[in-house]
């Protein structure tokens, strides 16, 4: 991720916070993490189609449409941890740096009898949204019915969890599609001008696939 990545992150970010609804900066934030787990059932759904794993809707998708859902996990992901510290681009770095060096001290494991690697992945994604929710839960000192019960995390937890989603996300998209940089990049470039005004809301995307709604 390189400083234009995040510049673009942080005027699609400078447009919500201009052009969204009213709320508290507190809400604004917890709005921003709920909508990742948004896009990750938007991601479910375009793989289930891809697959043709839903007997009603059959082939529904393709893996195009699973990799564009992907970059906007990635994206909205980014707002929120932007959101949350300000310092979004020094948070994802390092995490970078620590799975890279996690990476570099695990042997390769089969995993050809688990299933399908790119399923894996996915499911991986969503298992770091839990460990996201749970954290901003403990930093909040609060449990799901809002009840109070202690601090248990800190939003520097919740960062590092936003930072580890993302990292696993661009690994699932670079399985789906080998280019994860050039298609966040991409989507990032439509969604700002989109955002700006300088798409028309029923203009097609540079890829030909309709167009989708401002992720983040």
């Amino acid at each position: 991720m390189d400083d234009r990545t995040w510049h673009d992150v942080r005027r699609l970010r400078a447009w919500l916070d201009a052009e969204a609804a009213p709320s508290t900066a507190a809400d604004a934030r917890l709005l921003r993490v709920i909508k990742v787990s948004e896009e990750l059932g938007e991601v479910a759904e375009a793989v289930h189609g891809a697959l043709g794993a839903n007997p009603r809707k059959g082939a529904s998708h393709t893996w195009e449409d699973v990799a564009r859902e992907l970059a906007d996990v990635i994206v909205t992901a980014m707002v929120a941890l932007d959101t949350i510290s300000g310092e979004g681009i020094a948070v994802l770095t390092s995490r970078f740096t620590a799975r890279a060096e996690a990476n570099a001290g695990r042997a390769a494991a089969d995993g050809a009898s688990a299933g399908d690697p790119r399923l894996l992945r996915l499911l991986g994604i969503s298992r770091d949204m839990g460990g996201v929710a749970v954290t901003v839960l403990g930093a909040l000192g609060a449990n799901p019915r809002g009840d109070a019960s202690g601090t248990t995390s800190t939003w520097d937890d919740a960062m590092r969890g936003l930072g580890d989603l993302v990292v696993a996300a661009m690994e699932a998209l670079d399985s789906v599609n080998g280019a994860a940089q050039e298609t966040v990049d991409g989507r990032l470039r439509f969604l700002v001008a989109r955002a700006l005004g300088a798409v028309p809301a029923a203009e097609e995307t540079a890829d030909g696939a309709p167009p989708q709604r401002i992720g983040p």
